[in-house]
């Protein structure tokens, strides 16, 4: 086992369960849908999260090979997949049949899950500065390209208005950013 696939085995663990917890959320309240209104925010947050994990999973191995097994890295990283993990749990309600509709607890919670999405992403992003000691091209990991400087705009106005047409137009624009990158990098990274 090389380093990189010792220090990504767990991180590795961490994000498959959040990607599990998205999941297992999903399939609750579909078992539920006759007894709470599941409306769009909701899914399309779930679906965004497993786009975003996604990604993360994959540019995180393609990314971080030359990453050092040390304790600093390794406690980094271990903060970054627990955020995602918390912001995955936060996704779906633990009683589904306590809210009126799921757009209502969505209201309640998703500055959580966007925040922990923004702070995760940040934290991969430092780690990769420090990993690479590349701090030079910090600003350009999230202006690089005009998606990503779109990406990053649209997530932060998506944590910061809370009006539902405002979210929902956020979230199929980041869908439809998650479609793009899904199709311009279908090949290996």
């Amino acid at each position: 086992m090389s380093e990189f696939e010792f220090f990504f085995s767990l991180f590795g663990l961490i994000l498959g369960l959040a990607i599990a917890v998205v999941i297992g959320g999903l399939s609750d309240v579909l078992r539920e849908r006759s007894r709470i209104e599941i409306g769009f925010l909701t899914p399309m947050l779930a679906l965004f999260v497993l786009f975003d994990l996604s990604s993360l999973w994959v540019n995180t191995w393609a990314g971080m090979v030359d990453i050092q097994v040390a304790y600093g890295p390794f406690i980094a990283a271990l903060i970054v997949a627990g955020i995602y993990f918390f912001s995955a749990s936060m996704i779906f309600p633990k009683t589904a049949t306590d809210w009126p509709s799921l757009d209502h607890y969505y209201m309640g919670h998703y500055r959580w899950v966007i925040g922990g999405v923004i702070a995760a992403n940040i934290g991969v992003i430092l780690i990769d500065t420090v990993t690479d000691q590349a701090w030079t091209k910090l600003p350009t990991r999230f202006t690089g390209s005009p998606v990503t400087s779109l990406w990053w705009v649209v997530l932060i106005v998506l944590w910061a208005v809370p009006r539902r047409r405002v979210q929902l137009s956020c979230l199929a624009l980041l869908l439809l950013i998650a479609l793009y990158a899904l199709i311009a990098y279908w090949g290996p990274i």
